[in-house]
C-alpha cells in the first residue's frame, strides 16, 4: 500500500541523503571537515531519522492489507543481498572504515523481527522504547549485531539503539496517523518527484559511485586516494 505523501517525503529524505553523503565524501577525503554538532552532523542525523521513521510507517501500511511472512522476506532477500554488496565493496575500497552494519543491515533485520508486531501498535511501541534504552557497548565484535557505541570506525553505521528504536516506534505512530491506509492530504504530487520516493534503494546503492566518480574527474580526489 502506497501513500503519495509518504513518497513525496522520502523523496526529500533522498535528496537530503545526497547532499549529506556528498559532505560526508568531502570529509573522508579531507576536503572539509565535519564536526560534531555543526550543521552536516545535524543534516546527516536528520536525513537518517526521516528515512528510518519513514520506513517504520511504511511497514505498518504494507501489513495491513497482507500479512504473510513468506512475501514479506521475499522482499526483504533484496536488502539483505543489497547490505552484504555494500560491506564487501566498502571493505574492497575503505578497509579501515567498511561498513558493517550500516543502514540497509538496520532495515534487514527491522523488517524481519518486527513482523510479530506489524499489526500490534502497542507492541511495537513498548518495543521501541526498550531499543532506545538498550545499553551500547565499547566490544569491536559487537559492531555486526549493532551493539557497539557509535564511532568513526566506518563510513556507515545504525546501531540498534536509537535507529530500530525508532522503527519501531515510528511503526506504532503509523497505526494512529493511517488506521486506515488513506492519505492525510488531497494534493497531487508531480509523479516524477513521487518516482524518486518510489526509487530510493536503487537510488541509495548507485548514488556513491556517481559521487566519487564526481570527485575524482573533477580532480579533487585521486585513485590513489581511493
Amino acid at each position: 500500500m502506497r501513500i503519495d505523501e509518504l513518497d513525496s517525503l522520502r523523496a526529500t529524505a533522498l535528496v537530503m541523503m545526497l547532499v549529506s553523503n556528498f559532505v560526508t565524501d568531502l570529509d573522508y577525503f579531507g576536503i572539509m571537515e565535519i564536526v560534531k554538532g555543526d550543521q552536516w552532523w545535524w543534516l546527516a542525523r536528520i536525513t537518517a531519522f526521516l528515512f528510518i521513521g519513514i520506513s517504520g510507517f511504511a511497514y505498518f501500511l504494507a501489513h495491513q492489507k497482507e500479512y504473510e511472512f513468506t512475501k514479506t522476506f521475499d522482499r526483504t532477500k533484496r536488502l539483505i543481498l543489497f547490505a552484504f554488496m555494500i560491506t564487501i565493496i566498502t571493505y574492497i575500497f575503505a578497509p579501515s572504515a567498511y561498513v558493517r552494519f550500516g543502514v540497509l543491515h538496520l532495515l534487514a533485520l527491522a523488517s524481519i523481527i518486527a513482523f510479530p508486531v506489524a499489526r500490534k501498535p502497542v507492541y511495537a511501541l513498548g518495543i521501541g522504547i526498550v531499543l532506545l534504552l538498550i545499553p551500547l557497548s565499547s566490544n569491536l565484535n559487537l559492531v555486526w549485531f549493532g551493539l557497539q557505541e557509535t564511532g568513526t570506525f566506518a563510513v556507515d553505521y545504525f546501531p540498534l539503539n536509537p535507529w530500530l528504536g525508532i522503527f519501531f516506534i515510528c511503526l506504532a505512530i503509523s497505526s494512529q496517523i493511517y488506521p486506515d491506509g488513506k492519505p492525510l492530504l488531497s494534493f497531487k504530487w508531480p509523479e516524477r518527484w513521487l518516482w524518486f520516493g518510489r526509487n530510493t534503494l536503487i537510488i541509495y546503492i548507485i548514488h556513491q559511485p556517481i559521487l566519487i566518480g564526481m570527485l575524482i574527474l573533477s580532480g579533487q580526489v585521486s585513485l590513489d586516494d581511493l
